[in-house]
């Protein structure tokens, strides 16, 4: 049995365009030809992972939402939400600290009550008033702000749910307390049944951390957060010159 290798997406393997360049998807299809699994997590929606990974890997199964879901060919084999309940406190406290611009991403959708545009670009949403809305779970709620985000407003969150700053401090993304990207990897390896120190994991955020920590490798972009430099056994080129492809070719091809 191969190793089981881990990638982030946005800031790893993706450039700043948003495409993974040739020579890094030759050594990712390399890896499987070897007897390999490679897999991806990612705090993207299932809806729009497909355009970013080449046709060749998309078997793959892809942790998304920072690991609140798997898809796997299409299909969610795993999931954490966030009950109603839990939501509309999150949306209460975020309103104590002024934080008024709030989306929820509910069945492979994105609902905002503003127009996300200087967040995310132009994604598709519906702007609404959320707590108007009929729905009983949520993959994840984001709090945005234009101002970072105060520490301790996501120290304040209901126990059912955690929450992760990200995005230089913008962004405040909250799960189901189970939901991680590392516990999604452990139901993975369960599966593959693969020894926790054959895995390799690369990324750059605070998202990424935890899976970091945890891996037989842990590998942070030469862009990471020092946050996650700080954790990891290795640190490589960046995202943009092909930093995952080198240390690959280098240590295992």
């Amino acid at each position: 049995m191969g190793k089981l290798f881990v990638f982030d997406l946005d800031g790893t393997l993706l450039r700043d365009d948003k495409t993974i360049s040739e020579s890094t998807t030759n050594v990712l299809i390399d890896l499987v030809k070897k007897n390999n699994s490679i897999m991806f997590a990612t705090a993207r929606a299932p809806r729009d992972i497909y355009e970013y990974i080449p046709y060749a890997l998309r078997n793959s199964p892809i942790i998304c939402y920072n690991g609140a879901c798997i898809v796997k060919e299409g299909k969610i084999i795993y999931k954490r939400e966030l009950l109603r309940e839990c939501i509309l406190e999150v949306i209460k406290l975020a309103k104590q600290y002024n934080y008024n611009e709030i989306c929820l991403e509910i069945n492979d959708k994105l609902y905002s009550n503003f127009n996300p545009v200087d967040f995310f670009g132009n994604v598709s949403t519906q702007i609404t008033n959320l707590t108007d809305l009929n729905f009983q779970t949520a993959y994840k709620i984001i709090v945005c702000s234009k101002k970072i985000i105060n520490y301790n407003f996501k120290e304040e969150l209901p126990t059912q749910c955690k929450g992760i700053i990200t995005d230089k401090g913008t962004l405040c993304q909250i799960m189901n307390k189970e939901a991680s990207k590392w516990n999604s990897i452990e139901f993975l390896r369960k599966e593959l049944s693969i020894n926790n120190m054959d895995i390799i994991a690369f990324g750059d955020d605070y998202n990424d951390i935890d899976m970091i920590k945890n891996a037989g490798i842990g590998i942070a972009m030469g862009n990471a957060e020092t946050a996650v430099k700080d954790v990891a056994d290795f640190i490589i080129d960046t995202n943009m010159n092909d930093g995952v492809a080198k240390y690959i070719v280098n240590t295992f091809l």
